[in-house]
């Protein structure tokens, strides 16, 4: 059955975009989880958190998401569950392009993209499994707005995604708030170890003083 909870307020997502996936991972929080590696983003400068908006497609007859783009809202997140087919890009420039004029804050896909020369230009985060010049050829989506797995994380419509160079996360709707101020409270504790080796000492003693020993 297919959820559409709205998006997350665009002030808890900023506030997430400038903590670090692995600040958050590193919470420990029950409802976060990690994404697989090989989920990579396709250029640098790709920062970003949002809310997660999903579509389901055939990896035998892939389709760009174009359905899926028309319905998403501002500061939400394109999720695309390719089932891993890589032999076909799902997403490019033009979708990239699109997506940015309506305010949506990234895409994150097991499947392929291409364009990447256009997407960077654009400054658009995306992700993706794999790159590939050829094009899809399907012609719909198998489901939208329901839970996938996606590089070995489940997730669903209204849950929040946080990237960066060093990979994604996924935080549970509910958790989303708490996640926040954890992830907080983890850049605090990493701020004050580097006082403390600025003020000379040591990065053993600087960790436990900052209560990460």
């Amino acid at each position: 059955m297919s959820t559409d909870p709205g998006p997350v307020e665009s002030e808890v997502l900023d506030r997430l975009e400038r903590r670090s996936p692995a600040a958050i991972a590193d919470t420990n929080h029950g409802g976060v989880r990690t994404l697989a590696p090989g989920i990579d983003p396709v250029h640098a400068d790709c920062a970003f958190a949002g809310t997660v908006r999903t579509v389901v497609l055939d990896p035998d007859a892939l389709w760009a998401p174009v359905g899926t783009l028309d319905a998403a809202r501002e500061d939400e997140v394109v999720v695309v569950d390719a089932d891993e087919s890589v032999d076909e890009a799902i997403w490019g420039e033009l979708l990239s392009s699109y997506a940015s004029e309506q305010g949506v804050r990234g895409m994150v896909t097991d499947g392929a993209v291409r364009d990447v020369s256009g997407i960077r230009e654009l400054g658009f985060p995306a992700f993706a499994r794999e790159v590939t010049p050829r094009g899809p050829s399907g012609d719909a989506a198998v489901e939208r707005d329901v839970r996938v797995t996606v590089g070995g994380a489940s997730m669903a419509p209204g849950d929040v995604l946080v990237g960066d160079e060093s990979g994604v996360v996924v935080i549970d709707r509910d958790a989303v708030e708490d996640v926040a101020a954890e992830a907080d409270a983890v850049d605090r504790k990493e701020r004050q170890v580097e006082r403390l080796i600025d003020d000379g000492n040591s990065l053993e003693r600087a960790f436990e003083d900052a209560g990460m020993g």
